[in-house]
């Protein structure tokens, strides 16, 4: 699914301490991979989208597409 700025999505990851965790955050940028050596950094293949996304404590993070998912519907 693709994601835009401003969207409120759920992260579902590893933290820093190895727990997993499912939190709310926001879409604060969007990386698509353009070039070999972004590739080899970002370990993911050219075209790949990655999204910085922002938690509610105001730290944000780096991550691939396949870790978030949209907000359940109300």
């Amino acid at each position: 699914m693709k994601y835009d700025y401003g969207d409120e999505v759920l992260f579902k990851g590893i933290d820093e301490g190895g727990e997993a965790v499912i939190k709310q955050c926001s879409v604060v940028g969007i990386t698509e991979v353009q070039s070999q050596r972004q590739a080899e950094m970002l370990a993911s293949p050219i075209g790949a989208v990655f999204y910085t996304v922002e938690f509610g404590d105001g730290s944000d993070r780096l991550v691939s597409e396949d870790v978030l998912s949209p907000l359940p519907a109300n």
